[in-house]
């Protein structure tokens, strides 16, 4: 499912036949907000949503390259689990993992 909001956009499908596992994609902040903490917050909202949906755990991919994205993972609480390159780009790319849990999950500073 696609979540849009007037900073960006993120969806949430859940894993198939893991129902409580939920994998997040497409996650994006529009260009002329970028480099003003927006991902953060947006990715607080995404996490909030998780728990409102009652995911136990969730997944993303991310591009080995993409420092910033990382960066935000990180500072959320998500872990990198594996790596591995992509047959189709060639690109190293990473999953990163997170445990849904409420005290996690706060929207205090969602956009």
């Amino acid at each position: 499912m696609r979540f849009a909001t007037p900073v960006g956009v993120f969806e949430i499908d859940s894993v198939p036949s893991q129902p409580q596992v939920a994998h997040c994609h497409g996650f994006f902040v529009h260009r002329h907000l970028r480099g003003h903490g927006m991902a953060h917050r947006l990715k607080t909202q995404q996490m909030g949503t998780l728990f409102r949906l009652g995911y136990d755990f969730a997944t993303c991919t991310v591009c080995a390259s993409n420092a910033a994205q990382k960066k935000v993972l990180a500072r959320a609480g998500w872990r990198s689990l594996a790596s591995f390159v992509s047959s189709k780009t060639g690109e190293p790319v990473e999953l990163w993992g997170f445990a849904v849990r409420e005290e996690r999950c706060s929207e205090g500073s969602a956009p």
